[in-house]
């Protein structure tokens, strides 16, 4: 991979990353990135790791004109801070406004974050009225404050898989579970079926999460099993190692197209069994 990188870098002014991934996959894109920028140390270029202008890009010129290193670091954290929640809270706050505004009759309602937000739904369900209420990096206490916005379409059925992104960002296995339960206990005394799906394990960056997720899914099922609970475990298809691998992502967490067809084989079957 390294000899194909370094004639890649020599050979353009511009990186394209999404031929490299496609040349060189099954591989993390992270990866690729990573080892870009080493070869374009070694070598000293300036090949621009691909067409878009990235944030940091954007901000170099202002932070050259700062003298001060810790004025610059304290005034780069301050500025990448602002653009990452900004952008994170702007999307959260539409997309809760279009769901909580536009609440077509349904059947199904499928909850959760980006890997159920970004699944091909409306293409393989064509048959069951059903409406995506994912977003991405949402975490159960966005969700919880949410919930409504599914009970909104009246569903006969609400399936959810959550927590990755809570954990990604530290928090701990309890405080999941809780916001997790929740979620299903309110839902269960608005008589909703539910369909609780396993917390996905992840690939190689994210590695240092799968005994968290292990744990909090042996908490789930264990409450779902107690509370009369519907449980699917995706993992048995996925990740049955524990290990989400190349063969169904690109950055060791979200999924391909390869990945959501082993998902929807062993999901759509069981969502028509539960929907009356």
């Amino acid at each position: 991979m390294k000899a194909q990188l370094k004639t890649h870098l020599l050979n353009n002014e511009t990186v394209d990353l999404y031929e490299l991934f496609h040349q060189l996959q099954p591989i993390s894109i992270y990866e690729i990135i990573n080892q870009l920028h080493q070869l374009k140390h070694e070598l000293e270029l300036t090949t621009k790791l691909s067409p878009l202008v990235s944030q940091i890009d954007g901000l170099l010129p202002r932070l050259n004109a700062i003298d001060n290193p810790k004025d610059q670091i304290e005034w780069l954290c301050t500025e990448i801070d602002i653009a990452q929640r900004g952008h994170s809270m702007s999307r959260y706050i539409h997309l809760v406004d279009s769901h909580s505004t536009f609440t077509p009759k349904a059947d199904l309602v499928l909850f959760g974050d980006s890997i159920t937000e970004w699944g091909p739904w409306q293409d393989v369900l064509t048959h069951i009225p059903h409406v995506n209420r994912g977003i991405a990096g949402d975490t159960t206490f966005g969700m919880l404050r949410r919930i409504e916005t599914a009970l909104a379409v009246q569903p006969k059925l609400i399936t959810i898989m959550a927590g990755i992104n809570d954990l990604s960002q530290g928090f701990s296995v309890d405080s999941v579970f809780d916001n997790y339960t929740k979620i299903l206990a309110y839902w269960q005394q608005n008589n909703c079926e539910i369909l609780v799906q396993s917390t996905l394990f992840c690939g190689q960056k994210l590695v240092h999460l799968n005994a968290q997720v292990a744990e909090l899914n042996d908490r789930l099922v264990a409450y779902c099993q107690q509370h009369q609970i519907n449980y699917l475990d995706v993992n048995a298809v996925l990740c049955p190692n524990q290990f989400l691998s190349n063969d169904f992502t690109c950055d060791d967490l979200h999924l391909n197209a390869l990945a959501y067809s082993t998902w929807i084989n062993l999901l759509q079957p069981k969502i028509e069994t539960l929907l009356p």
